[in-house]
């Protein structure tokens, strides 16, 4: 740069230019202004007001307490918010912030479902979750001791996850509705009804006042936040966020982190800065505000995001809580299922061992009389109490075995050849068919090797069986295996008078019998074919006949594999 004074006119130009910049500054100042100025004006929101003590509630003179009241008053107070308190209950303040006759509702829960509503606000200054309260001497100690109660509850948030929980559904209980938390405790301390559910924050209020006790047991854990109606500046929800995470909630009193105390304020001595001293600083100061109003642009983006992830981050916490929760519901049905298991077992053991050893003994001495009987009469009668005894012996087996069956997961198989079963099957039934005087065709192509259990040789016991006993005298049985990809098709006709359509989808349930009156049978046969069948991941049906009158059961078990 050149050393050299400024003639007049070049002076003036440079004035003139840099009184143009200083102009353009304060302009755009003004213009960044605007906004500010505006912020500091009073808001109004209008606030729902519901019962639910002690975190919100009306007294009797009218006055909002518990809280969640305290805090929105202190965050109003120091916003500069007028509030104007609205009340109701929860179902009328939830239709208030839908049509926006309200812009905030405090201390509901929060859910995913509620949050697809509103805005809620990410802090939660109180958890709560539900409590099962029950009067003393009840032996009332855990969630299984409920079954077949009378529960007293209100409509909310815990008593709506408790009767959803997992292995609610088929337990019995009589549920009771509660005008309120107090009725409850009150129903439950008269013995009205044998436990109540209480929300924690009504627990801790009230259960000093009532002889009773709770079970250990945690219902649903829930933040409680403040809920924004979207028609409502959605600021207002990150206000009370950053206002909430400043706060020290202290013995029901609610104090700021920056509050200051005593009286600060001093003499100050007073000094007149130089003119060129304030255009630097307000330059400085305007270039200082740009920089603070992009700074604040950009830390509302930022707090945008947080608020989103800290939301995400909460449905996950309350998901884990509840997967939790169902995990120990879970643990508890797998041990009350194994010793139902056990106990099922156990009178299947009695079954067999107490009621087969007397029907034996029937048995063998109406075998006895029959033989050293010789007056007709009485002869009969006793062919018939040995017919019935036979029946209650082949039920009591059916029955022993099928439950048996039902207990089972899994079984262990080996390979086997399908022929062998079958033909094994036709030798042992071989004197009720000369009986009847009827014929099994059964023409093996080969070996029907395959991955079964020996208990499949009852399935086609039963089948060939029951193929005998509803085909009349002189009729023949077919057996045919069809090799179909990587299964055994074995299909076992009789020419019998059919299974009428109506019928055909029952014939495998228990002690459902085709319509067959005169026919003797426990009713239980084709249930164990049908278990046994599962139990090898195979399938069994029944069909009609298509070359001549009868019925075709088709059962499919898959080949060895190699």
């Amino acid at each position: 740069m050149n050393d050299r004074n400024l003639t007049p006119d070049e002076s003036n130009k440079v004035k003139v230019r840099l009184a143009a910049r200083i102009f353009l500054v304060f302009i755009a100042l003004s213009f960044l202004l605007v906004p500010c100025a505006g912020a500091n004006s009073t808001m109004e929101l209008k606030v729902g007001v519901h019962p639910n003590e002690p975190l919100i509630s009306q007294d009797q003179n009218g006055t909002i307490i518990g809280l969640y009241a305290e805090i929105l008053k202190s965050i109003a107070l120091k916003e500069g918010w007028k509030l104007e308190y609205i009340p109701g209950t929860l179902e009328q303040n939830y239709e208030r912030l839908d049509n926006g006759s309200i812009d905030i509702l405090p201390a509901v829960p929060y859910s995913p479902e509620i949050g697809q509503h509103y805005i809620l606000t990410s802090e939660a200054p109180y958890t709560d979750w539900g409590i099962v309260y029950t009067y003393k001497g009840s032996g009332i100690n855990s969630m299984n001791d409920l079954n077949g109660k009378w529960i007293a509850h209100v409509d909310d948030i815990f008593y709506e996850n408790f009767n959803a929980s997992p292995g609610n559904g088929n337990t019995s209980y009589v549920f009771i509705e509660a005008e309120s938390y107090l009725q409850i405790f009150e129903l439950v301390e008269r013995r009205e009804v044998d436990a109540g559910i209480i929300a924690r924050s009504s627990g801790e209020l009230y259960e000093e006042q009532f002889n009773l006790e709770n079970i250990p047991f945690v219902i649903s854990p829930t933040d409680m936040v403040f809920a924004v109606s979207e028609n409502t500046d959605p600021a207002v929800s990150q206000i009370i966020d950053q206002d909430i995470r400043q706060m020290v909630l202290e013995d029901g009193n609610i104090h700021y982190l920056s509050e200051t105390t005593g009286d600060e304020s001093e003499d100050l001595t007073t000094w007149e800065s130089p003119s060129w001293l304030k255009f630097s600083v307000g330059l400085g100061g305007g270039l200082l505000l740009i920089f603070v109003i992009l700074s604040l642009t950009l830390r509302n983006r930022v707090e945008e995001k947080t608020y989103e992830l800290n939301s995400k981050n909460r449905e996950l916490e309350i998901e884990i809580r509840e997967r939790k929760i169902a995990e120990e519901k879970l643990k508890q049905y797998s041990l009350d299922l194994k010793n139902s298991n056990e106990l099922k077992d156990l009178f299947t053991d009695i079954l067999r061992h107490d009621l087969i050893n007397p029907a034996t003994v029937i048995k063998g001495y109406v075998e006895f009389l029959i033989e050293v009987e010789d007056e007709p009469g009485k002869k009969e009668a006793m062919e018939a109490i040995e017919r019935n005894n036979k029946k209650l012996i082949d039920l009591i087996e059916n029955a022993a075995h099928l439950a048996k069956l039902e207990t089972m997961d899994d079984m262990t198989f080996e390979n086997l050849d399908l022929r062998e079963i079958l033909e094994e099957v036709i030798d042992h039934l071989m004197p009720k068919l000369e009986e009847k005087e009827m014929t099994i065709t059964f023409k093996p192509s080969g070996n029907y090797p395959a991955d079964v259990n020996t208990t499949i040789e009852d399935v086609f016991s039963n089948l060939v069986s029951n193929a005998i006993k509803y085909s009349s005298s002189g009729t023949n049985i077919d057996i045919l295996v069809n090799d179909v990809d990587d299964t055994w098709e074995i299909m076992i006709s009789d020419e019998g008078e059919g299974i009428p359509d109506e019928e055909k989808p029952f014939v495998f349930d228990r002690f459902k019998r085709a319509h067959k009156v005169n026919i003797k049978g426990t009713g239980l046969g084709l249930a164990i074919v049908k278990r046994i069948v599962d139990l090898h991941e195979g399938s069994v049906e029944v069909l009609d006949r298509t070359d001549r009158e009868g019925t075709t059961f088709k059962v499919t078990l898959q080949k060895t594999k190699i």
